[in-house]
């Protein structure tokens, strides 16, 4: 972060001036009082479990340079050998998002891309995010940092160096797509799709989108959108509504394309084709999914000018995310293959077909966990997966945890299917099963699931086993 004053500080977020110098230097910022290094400033967030306000004065202690926060009750009268700067806000997480959006504005040159999306969004951005290297210092935010906390946390590591910076935005309550997109005044926005996520919130795919297009209506005149042409949803959007507009897909009808997708081998391969150029790229992930997801990458790295060369170096070199088509291969050639980071009706048939379609003399088998978050459809789309799955013959074994999935269980009479109460029982299951170096195993299930426990505990049984 650069450093700014404290009078700047207190005029973003719209703060009461109770103690300090108002020409004193802000260098950095902290929520956890935990971690308050000396001169940091700090602010008083309210979560479900905690209250920051709590620990004020152990940050004061700690020789915080500034304490922002909003409750009414915080009593400072105990005598401290060292009082910080003391702002007093209306909310400290709408204040750290106007300090955000502040300093946003500061680093106006930086070009910034906001990536949303049912799916692929995590992925679409590490891509993103290794191909704008080749060009220039990149930020993105790291792992989940993609909320009202997280992402304002992201813009204010910008520099003034800083060229590119990729963000990803989430959501699970009406209106915060347009409350992140305000903050990061994006130049370019990427909807990677619209599937059936956060229904309990939205409702229905058309609620997703609405909820989701405040990233599109938030892009300046003199930046683009990229939309994925393949998506039913997402075609439908006028391109006249837009200054500029690039559209992927998959199989031609697209600004950026792919042909000759080879997804068996040990790293999948294609030719992406962009504006009428084409080369071939190895991609470091498996999945037709994740071919989308480096399309999306490479139709937002062209819009900012950067040649074939680099957006293949670019994709053919990016880390895959922890917990996405994470792959091993035991000593005796099983597969087990990691997509537990989360879950919704779309993800899961892609992560499957993804599997079926890399693997294609091999036996896979199904350990999945419930889809949450779907509100009160959720026990169709977990029944409508069960069909899915019964029609696909690649399928040798499917493993089923949670209340929802036993619902998934009901339709599939062909082939086997073992349903547990628990993890126990679960690991019990798979101890059972029977394995060539021909066996593959695909764990995917919502985050609350903690599937990825599981999957550990797996693989370290079979890696006993074959010592």
């Amino acid at each position: 972060m650069e450093s700014f004053y404290l009078k700047d500080l207190i005029k973003a977020v719209n703060g009461k001036f109770l103690l300090g110098d108002p020409n004193l230097l802000v260098k950095s910022i902290s929520i956890d009082s935990r971690t308050v290094k000396k001169g940091q400033f700090y602010f008083a967030l309210k979560g479900r479990n905690f209250d920051g306000h709590d620990f004020v004065k152990e940050c004061i202690e700690r020789d915080a340079g500034g304490i922002v926060y909003s409750r009414d009750d915080i009593d400072l009268a105990k005598p401290f050998s060292h009082f910080p700067s003391i702002i007093k806000v209306n909310d400290t997480l709408t204040a750290l998002g106007d300090l955000a959006k502040a300093y946003r504005k500061r680093c106006e040159k930086v070009k910034v891309i906001g990536i949303t999306g049912s799916n692929g969004k995590t992925t679409t951005k590490e891509i993103l995010a290794s191909i704008l290297s080749k060009k220039g210092k990149t930020i993105w935010n790291k792992g989940n940092f993609n909320n009202r906390i997280g992402l304002p946390l992201s813009v204010l590591n910008l520099q003034m160096n800083t060229e590119y910076a990729v963000f990803e935005l989430g959501t699970s309550l009406h209106g915060e797509i347009k409350i992140l997109s305000d903050i990061i005044i994006p130049d370019a926005g990427i909807i990677t799709n619209i599937g059936c996520s956060h229904l309990e919130t939205f409702g229905s795919p058309e609620g997703v989108f609405k909820e989701k297009r405040a990233l599109f209506d938030s892009v300046s005149q003199y930046g683009f959108i990229v939309l994925n042409a393949d998506d039913e949803i997402l075609k439908g959007v006028s391109q006249k509504a837009y200054f500029k507009t690039i559209t992927f897909g998959l199989y031609g009808g697209a600004d950026v394309y792919a042909r000759n997708i080879t997804l068996w081998s040990d790293k999948p391969k294609f030719e992406l084709y962009v504006h009428g150029k084409s080369i071939e790229v190895m991609m470091p992930v498996k999945g037709k999914f994740n071919v989308v997801n480096a399309l999306a990458a490479a139709a937002a790295a062209s819009g900012f000018g950067l040649s074939l060369d680099d957006i293949k170096s670019g994709i053919e070199s990016f880390t895959p995310p922890e917990m996405r088509m994470d792959t091993v291969k035991t000593a005796s050639g099983i597969v087990l293959i990691n997509d537990a980071y989360n879950a919704n009706p779309s993800s899961v048939r892609e992560s499957i077909q993804g599997v079926c379609e890399s693997y294609l003399d091999s036996d896979i088998n199904l350990v999945l966990g419930d889809m949450m978050e779907l509100g009160e459809k959720a026990p169709l789309y977990h029944k409508e997966l069960g069909k899915f799955i019964n029609e696909q013959q690649r399928i040798r074994n499917v493993y089923l945890i949670g209340e929802l999935s036993k619902i998934t269980k009901d339709p599939i009479n062909k082939k086997p299917v073992y349903a547990a109460d628990n993890a126990e029982e679960l690991l019990e299951f798979l101890k059972k099963s029977s394995n060539t170096s021909k066996t593959v195993y695909l764990f995917k299930g919502s985050r609350g699931m903690k599937l990825e426990e599981i999957y550990n505990s797996f693989q370290k049984i079979l890696t006993k086993k074959e010592k």
